[in-house]
């Protein structure tokens, strides 16, 4: 598959995605998810979405129990790459080479963002601060082509915001997420 063609089914899932993840409403389990190139099965050409099977528990992690601070889903998402990178590492290729066609791209999708911490998450994402704390949804991917792709929903909102970029800069590639995103595609690939 041509990259242009990927980048535009993948944007494509991406969007049936987010919009699933808004028909469900909020407050649900972050996901870190695998896009497949089911194209040799059919002649249309689609890519087929599967979430990685994560014990639900690792996400409770966040919370610290007794205290109304959690700390951010990135932490959880670096646990988890660092394990399915190295220790678990066999069972993650395992997994990929059961589904339905080759590895094109990794999401996560997470509702840990919130735009109260002075503009800091909200900068870094393109979100106007708010000192209310507004919950931001995030479906953040990279493509076997280096292409990153984000959509941010303000809790509320009709519309997402998306970004695509060909050629991410240093400091999009550095934030926990990408990084952690493009570390499992690097380790899913060998």
């Amino acid at each position: 598959m041509k990259p242009e063609r990927r980048a535009t089914l993948v944007s494509a899932a991406l969007n049936a995605v987010e919009a699933a993840a808004e028909a469900r409403g909020w407050d649900a389990y972050p996901a870190l998810l695998g896009l497949f190139d089911s194209t040799t099965n059919t002649e249309v050409g689609s890519i087929d979405v599967e979430e990685l099977p994560i014990d639900r528990d690792v996400w409770r992690l966040h919370t610290i129990p007794g205290i109304r601070v959690t700390l951010p889903y990135h932490i959880g998402l670096r646990a988890i790459t660092h394990t399915l990178t190295t220790v678990k590492a066999p069972q993650l290729r395992t997994w990929i080479r059961a589904q339905i066609g080759p590895l094109v791209a990794v999401a996560f999708l997470g509702e840990g963002l919130d735009t109260s911490d002075a503009g800091r998450h909200a900068a870094a994402h393109g979100l106007p601060a708010d000192p209310d704390g507004v919950p931001v949804r995030a479906l953040t991917a990279y493509d076997i082509d280096g292409r990153f792709y984000q959509m941010l929903r303000v809790r509320g909102a009709d519309t997402t915001t998306t970004t695509i970029q060909d050629d991410p800069s240093a400091q999009m590639q550095a934030t926990a997420i990408a990084a952690s995103l493009r570390r499992l595609l690097a380790a899913a690939r060998t």
